[in-house]
């Protein structure tokens, strides 16, 4: 029950960020930050991890 919690909480945290940084008052938006990371090979494959732990965890099963 906790993990749940602490997992709602991070989604309402990044939902807010992203609605933020929407309307200009923010940091930059998640399509900015992935586009940036795409440019240089480390962050190419920090997305590629990313994207990896995510379909371990939540996809796989």
């Amino acid at each position: 029950m906790t993990g749940a919690v602490g997992f709602a909480v991070l989604l309402v945290t990044a939902l807010a960020l992203e609605a933020a940084a929407r309307r200009g008052a923010g940091p930059a938006t998640v399509r900015e930050a992935v586009g940036a990371a795409m440019r240089t090979t480390p962050g190419r494959v920090a997305v590629l991890l990313a994207w990896v732990w995510l379909g371990v965890h939540f996809l796989a099963r």
